[in-house]
Formats: structure tokens, sequence, C-alpha cells
């Protein structure tokens, strides 16, 4: 969330709007993205996972979301960038994903393979 705050403004410039899916209640994300200044982008609450499911986003296995490259990435993104270990919230075993849509056509996808998976924002908004 912090790359994607960062680059927030050359995202925008592309004219691309961010909006974002979650498993939380409509409280559990206001204080989710406040800690990240991404409280006015638009948000989307998906508790039964129907939108992660209608992308083709899967649930991880152990190695994607507890393997030797996902504690290297947590070690530097939660205990170096002290944003702390936060609660789960929904299905913690969901990979993420990435997709850029228009008129209700996937332009780009990045599913991620691991939780550790880097994707390059701005690029994406291209």
């Amino acid at each position: 969330m912090s790359e994607i705050r960062k680059k927030r403004s050359e995202i925008a410039a592309t004219g691309t709007q961010l909006a974002f899916v979650h498993m939380g209640s409509e409280e559990q994300a206001q204080k989710f993205f406040s800690k990240f200044a991404l409280n006015g982008e638009a948000r989307v609450s998906d508790t039964q996972r129907k939108l992660y499911e209608a992308f083709s986003l899967r649930r991880g296995t152990f190695r994607q979301l507890f393997g030797l490259k996902v504690w290297k990435r947590e070690f530097r993104d939660r205990i170096m960038l002290t944003y702390g270990i936060g609660k789960v919230i929904g299905d913690s075993f969901q990979l993420p994903g990435v997709f850029l849509v228009h008129h209700c056509e996937i332009l780009k996808a990045f599913r991620h393979e691991s939780v550790a998976d880097e994707v390059d924002y701005a690029a994406m908004a291209r």
C-alpha cells in the first residue's frame, strides 16, 4: 500500500482511478486505508470473495504465503519500514491481484503468485 501511495500522482496522471477490493467492514477499511493516506480512493467490501473469484484470484499455498521470499519481503516492509503486523481480516490465504479495467474489459492483469510479488503500479496504469 505504501508503494501505491508513493505512485498515486503518477498513476492519476494517466487518468487511472484507483479502486480497492477488500474483505473487511467499512470501519476496518477506513482504519487500514487511513494508515496509507488512501481514504479518498474508491473501495468495495467483498466479504464473500465473489470479485476475487470473478477475477480468477486463487487462494495461496503455504509456500506462496510463508516461503522464504515472503519472509524477506515481510522483514523489509513490516520491520524496516515500521508498518508492524496488523490483524488479519478476511481470508488470509487469498492471493491479491492488480487489474486495469476500462469499460468492463480487463486491459492488464497481474495475479500474484506469492504475496511477496511486487507490482509496478505506474506501468500497470499506462
